[in-house]
């Protein structure tokens, strides 16, 4: 049975895994969760489940401290935005096998995260259903070169749709993803194809993999999660239905393969697209052209600008095409630099976030 710290542990990924350790009790015991905003919910949730150890991350806390109590065999950091780094950084220095769901994490401390793995000898396993997909791929050829990741995305709610169009959308529109159900942020993220954006960021990391390796696909259906071609002009492609509890439970029981009790694929009648994205449209796009060809603190300075956008869309503050300026504006505006150290990391997102605070209020 394995042990789990829950990161986290009231977003989307972290009602899947509860969902996901209550049809299977003999696999998974949850020793540890951190909530923040739902807090009290998680208090009710730990009942339940019988966890002995909750960590407040709206009060003071020391998550080292809150560790060595649990002493799980695996933390699952499902928190979400930036914060979700310094929880990252430390689990894996007390050598503690990380499930990661926090996309931020890879994005600003990329090159960090993998040299702590790869020094103490500590795996980091994607959550991500596309990065769960890739590394199930690459795990069939560990010993081959691949040649191109092929990035799926499902082209969010606005797939098709014009920049006049995406002119007058709604919270409500943009919040109403056609296949997977998750919390506001992400779930804006995919309507923006930002998520995209930042899952890109992730696999140059965690596959070693550059620009020119990697390609997006629209694929509306989203039963292929991506896949992986090869030297010799094979693909290898992960399908299942677009459930998260399947990368959930893969990452947290790697490298066993059980019936989980989960939904399993029906092909008959099945049909599978693949397009283009429109990066006119979706400028995030071409935005990530801008900061991969640079790297170096242009991811960091892409995510901050899009958390702050992202919010203050919510908060009615901005139109939902504007996010694309404020991104814009921000990079634009923001000097090639080397985030060499977490402080580094740190005061560069400090200032991306003043900087795309200050363009919003031009607006």
């Amino acid at each position: 049975m394995k042990k789990i710290c829950l990161l986290g542990a009231t977003g989307s990924i972290g009602k899947s895994t509860f969902e996901l350790v209550k049809k299977n009790p003999d696999k998974f015991k949850i020793v540890g969760a951190s909530g923040h905003a739902h807090f009290p919910e998680l208090e009710i949730i730990a009942q339940e489940f019988n966890i002995p150890h909750l960590l407040n991350t709206k009060e003071s806390f020391d998550y080292a401290d809150f560790l060595k109590k649990c002493e799980p065999d695996i933390v699952l950091n499902a928190i979400v935005g930036f914060t979700g780094l310094k929880f990252s950084i430390e689990t894996l220095q007390q050598k503690i096998p990380l499930a990661l769901a926090n996309k931020e994490s890879l994005v600003a401390g990329g090159k960090l995260l993998m040299q702590l793995s790869q020094e103490n000898k500590t795996p980091i396993l994607p959550v991500d259903s596309e990065h769960s997909a890739i590394f199930q791929c690459l795990n069939t050829s560990p010993h081959t070169d691949f040649k191109k990741i092929i990035l799926t995305c499902s082209g969010g709610p606005f797939w098709g749709k014009t920049k006049k169009n995406l002119e007058k959308i709604t919270i409500a529109q943009a919040l109403k993803h056609p296949n997977w159900s998750m919390g506001a942020k992400i779930s804006i993220d995919s309507a923006t194809l930002a998520n995209k954006c930042l899952e890109f960021f992730e696999a140059m990391h965690l596959f070693g993999a550059s620009k020119n390796q990697i390609q997006i696909v629209i694929h509306r259906e989203s039963i292929v999660h991506s896949m992986v071609e090869f030297p010799d002009s094979s693909i290898i492609a992960q399908l299942s239905p677009p459930t998260m509890k399947l990368p959930i439970a893969l990452a947290l029981n790697f490298p066993k393969r059980e019936n989980y009790n989960l939904p399993r694929q029906i092909f008959s009648n099945l049909d599978l697209s693949f397009r283009t994205p429109d990066k006119k449209v979706f400028r995030t796009l071409e935005l990530l052209e801008i900061c991969t060809e640079q790297m170096q603190n242009f991811p960091i300075v892409f995510n901050a600008a899009n958390e702050i956008a992202v919010e203050n869309f919510l908060n009615e503050k901005i139109l939902f095409s504007q996010i694309f300026d404020v991104l814009e504006q921000t990079i634009h505006e923001t000097k090639l630099e080397n985030p060499d150290s977490l402080e580094k990391i740190l005061e560069i997102d400090k200032n991306a976030r003043v900087l795309a605070q200050k363009f919003i209020r031009k607006l």
